[in-house]
């Protein structure tokens, strides 16, 4: 991807950035936004801590002032990040996260904030204690479509009996080292945890604390999740999530009230589609910026591209740091995604799977995961 560079107007130092975990997520997703930064006189990585050395130091290779680190106490010990970025597995992003937070650093970690709900919680006790910000990483927040419809929905143009299906779905490609992500005991879970994450934050902030009112998945035995449905409900909408690593879906969010219909897309934060009832689809555009650099007054502008929404998130955590800014997901928020998902897991039931013969589906049954759970209770 290619930036349209500018040099930084601020007489201020380049905010120091630990990374923990030099896996994908840096090196496909934030390294191109962070060099940019770095080009502007915003950032300086200073630190990258990973127990694969090697790929410490070939992430090292991308920003000139890193150092390679194996454990987070050499990191801290030698370099005093203003942010650190948590880009380690998810089972273990509370330690790494109450680590920073104790060592005087503001944290921006990765989705899904943790695996269960008692780390959540103490991730944010840690913030609260160190006087830090704690951002967790749902990009999708940065979509001015999303802030667009919010304002529709508020206004109440759509009118009542709110309806939602949202479906997000392709065959998983992401690239992986190790088996880690398909195991129960490591991963903790699989496309909730993953994609769901992003979805239900997506759902919260557009209509408010969520009930789960039902949750179906195919993990079997010690596996994780491929498909699930979710079943949710707030306080003046109710729908459902599909979620899919193994199925291409029309992936968006269709939105209908009595009034009016809307749709979105996760993956085009400018875009947001609207009609009237019976009407005809027409693009609608938002008028919503945001702060596209650290200055006191900064150039404004919105993400066209979910790679550019990760910039622009980077941006309002930086700004954070500096002038004490609101994150765009706070721990808080970031607490009540991982609530929800746990509520799903103690709820979990066999998916229906249309494929599979009446006998298939029976033996699938047998062999879902949560059945250890119960014969266990």
């Amino acid at each position: 991807m290619q930036w349209r560079v500018r040099r930084s107007k601020t007489s201020r130092e380049p905010t120091d950035i630990a990374i923990i975990g030099c896996g994908a997520v840096i090196a496909e997703l934030h390294a191109s936004a962070l060099r940019k930064l770095e080009s502007r006189g915003s950032a300086r990585v200073v630190a990258l801590v990973d127990p694969d050395r090697s790929r410490a130091t070939a992430l090292g290779r991308q920003f000139r002032s890193a150092r390679p680190f194996a454990t987070l106490h050499e990191a801290f010990s030698a370099t005093k990040p203003a942010l650190t970025i948590v880009a380690s597995p998810p089972a273990l992003h509370a330690d790494h996260a109450v680590a920073a937070l104790a060592a005087g650093s503001h944290v921006l970690c990765e989705k899904p904030m943790a695996v269960q709900a008692a780390d959540a919680e103490r991730m944010v006790a840690a913030a609260a204690d160190a006087r830090r910000s704690l951002a967790i990483g749902m990009t999708r927040r940065l979509s001015t479509g999303l802030l667009e419809a919010r304002a529709l929905i508020a206004s109440g143009a759509l009118g009542d009996r709110v309806r939602f299906a949202y479906r997000d779905g392709g065959v998983y490609g992401w690239p992986v080292s190790t088996s880690a992500m398909f195991s129960r005991a490591t991963a903790g879970g699989g496309v909730l945890f993953d994609v769901g994450s992003h979805a239900i934050d997506y759902l919260t902030a557009l209509f408010g604390t969520p009930s789960v009112t039902a949750y179906a998945d195919d993990a079997q035995r010690e596996g994780v999740e491929t498909n699930c449905v979710i079943e949710l409900a707030f306080p003046a909408a109710s729908g459902f999530a599909q979620l899919s690593w193994n199925q291409p879906l029309v992936t968006g969010l269709d939105i209908v009230g009595e009034n009016a219909e809307l749709r979105l897309n996760p993956y085009r934060p400018d875009l947001i589609l609207w009609r009237p009832r019976s009407g005809r689809w027409q693009a609608r555009e938002s008028r919503a910026t945001l702060p596209r650099d650290v200055e006191t007054r900064p150039e404004r502008g919105a993400p066209l591209t979910y790679y550019e929404a990760i910039y622009y998130q980077l941006v309002q955590v930086l700004r954070a740091v500096r002038y004490g800014e609101r994150v765009p997901v706070d721990g808080e928020e970031g607490l009540a995604v991982v609530r929800a998902i746990d509520t799903c897991y103690r709820q979990a039931a066999p998916l229906r799977l249309p494929w599979l013969a009446a006998a298939e589906q029976a033996r699938a049954d047998e062999r879902h995961w949560s059945r250890e759970r119960w014969l266990a209770a």
